[in-house]
């Protein structure tokens, strides 16, 4: 009977590893095509402007990238500009630095993004432990999975490891080292990756983005996939102030060619 016991044992053991294992994130298909770890802002091709009227984004020591969504109800998200991916593997560290853990907040990652209303999005809440995925279409937001607990969200300040693989219309993704959700949709066929904050009813909420990563079996980022600029509604103090001295310069220079005509 023991012998019998056992043999049934190590036969559901057997039979429950390829379950297992399936719930592994394995090694990312393709070449890594991007890495930063937000060490040195002049290197990185995200944009540093902490004083957009929008919303904050920006680097900051100790080495990390951040959103700042001050408003109950916005939505800021940084993505990479040129890139275009098909198929890919993106990871990247979150974790939520605001001051108060008040109201509700998420931070994510943006996939298959074609400009900064069309997009897919992973969010993670860790201060409810919850996650969603989302699909952005113009102005209008569409639960693919809805706000659900998960054990495997990491609570508060902690710092969450996540993952979204894309390949064709299917799409999995996973969190901390285990598989989370997985979802299919036709919606957007190719498209750039990148973070976002989503501000519910949060006050000031502060989220660290880290060592973000992106593989793909396609060589080359494609240039012309996602606008080099991508809209901006808060341009920084310096792009002001040069934008200024430049109008200057021209309206010198039309006054001294209108002098010259006169005489």
């Amino acid at each position: 009977m023991r012998r019998m016991f056992g043999a049934a044992l190590v036969a559901f053991g057997l039979a429950l590893l390829p379950a297992l294992a399936a719930a592994q994130p394995g090694a990312p298909q393709g070449e890594l095509v991007y890495e930063d770890d937000f060490n040195d802002a002049a290197a990185s091709s995200l944009e540093d402007n902490l004083r957009a009227s929008d919303f904050g984004r920006g680097f900051h020591p100790p080495g990390v990238y951040h959103l700042k969504v001050n408003n109950p109800g916005a939505v800021g998200a940084a993505l990479l500009p040129s890139h275009s991916y098909d198929q890919f593997s993106v990871e990247v560290e979150v974790s939520d630095n605001s001051d108060t853990l008040q109201g509700a907040s998420s931070q994510g990652v943006v996939f298959r993004a074609q400009d900064q209303t069309h997009y897919y999005a992973v969010l993670v809440n860790s201060r409810e432990g919850q996650y969603a995925i989302r699909k952005l279409n113009g102005r209008q937001w569409t639960d693919i999975v809805a706000m659900t607990d998960s054990p495997l969200v990491k609570a508060d300040t902690e710092v969450n490891l996540l993952r979204v693989d894309g390949d064709g219309d299917d799409f999995t993704i996973y969190l901390n080292g285990e598989e989370l959700d997985s979802f299919s949709d036709t919606s957007y066929a190719k498209g750039t990756v990148g973070m976002i904050l989503v501000n519910d009813d949060a006050v000031e909420p502060h989220m660290h983005f880290d060592n973000m990563a992106v593989y793909s079996t396609e060589p080359a980022p494609e240039a012309a996939a996602v606008p080099a600029t991508l809209p901006n509604t808060g341009a920084g103090e310096s792009a002001s102030a040069l934008a200024l001295a430049a109008l200057a310069l021209l309206l010198l220079a039309l006054g001294a060619t209108l002098r010259r005509a006169a005489h």
